[in-house]
């Protein structure tokens, strides 16, 4: 008689432990899975940000290139590479930029910079000037 009235004080123990235990472990488990889906969703959010923009600088830089070869080079061997063509060459660049981003690229630049024609023009900017540096020439900026 005694044994079973420890056992169903031990019984009744033990479901008031675990009544009390199991929703407090739920609650730390659930915490925790939410708190490491945070994580992974911004390690992908910034992973895809990464991947986006280098997409986007290499398009940015593959247009330079194209203007640099097919507009640039031969004004540069006449001699009349002057302010003006410098900034067609420039707006050519930029509006095949303009043509090759997709939708997405563009509301992307839109929503971390701002204006997207701005943001444009300063990256063919710095694409140019690296190639100025790298061929050893001056960088003019008007």
């Amino acid at each position: 008689m005694v044994t079973e009235t420890l056992n169903t004080t031990l019984n009744s123990i033990l479901m008031l432990v675990l009544t009390l235990a199991i929703p407090a472990i739920l609650a730390v488990g659930a915490k925790m899975l939410n708190d490491y889906i945070k994580v992974k969703a911004q390690s992908s959010k910034s992973e895809y940000l990464q991947t986006m923009f280098a997409h986007i600088g290499d398009t940015i830089e593959d247009v330079v290139n194209h203007t640099s070869q097919t507009y640039v080079r031969a004004l540069k061997e006449s001699d009349s590479f002057d302010l003006k063509e410098q900034k067609n060459a420039l707006l050519m660049s930029k509006d095949a930029a303009l043509n090759m981003l997709n939708d997405e690229a563009v509301k992307l630049i839109e929503t971390t910079h701002g204006d997207l024609n701005k943001w444009i023009e300063t990256q063919i900017e710095s694409v140019i000037a690296d190639q100025a540096i790298s061929f050893g020439l001056p960088v003019i900026k008007e």
